[in-house]
């Protein structure tokens, strides 16, 4: 699902922040150097990693 067309992200690029926040489960994979490499036109980088609390045990009830 999509929330927006590509053609329409296209035509708006310049009046939308685009936010990629790309992480990924296997470790082989790098967000932030894929993101260096190729990315949307104005887009930015969120860090989930660098702005999540690491200490917080999200399975302990």
């Amino acid at each position: 699902m999509t929330l927006v067309s590509t053609d329409w992200l296209n035509e708006n690029l310049d009046k939308v922040k685009i936010i990629d926040a790309s992480w990924h489960l296997v470790k082989n994979r790098n967000a932030v150097e894929e993101y260096n490499k190729e990315h949307l036109e104005n887009a930015i980088f969120f860090d989930l990693d660098k702005n999540s609390n690491q200490r917080k045990d999200l399975l302990k009830k």
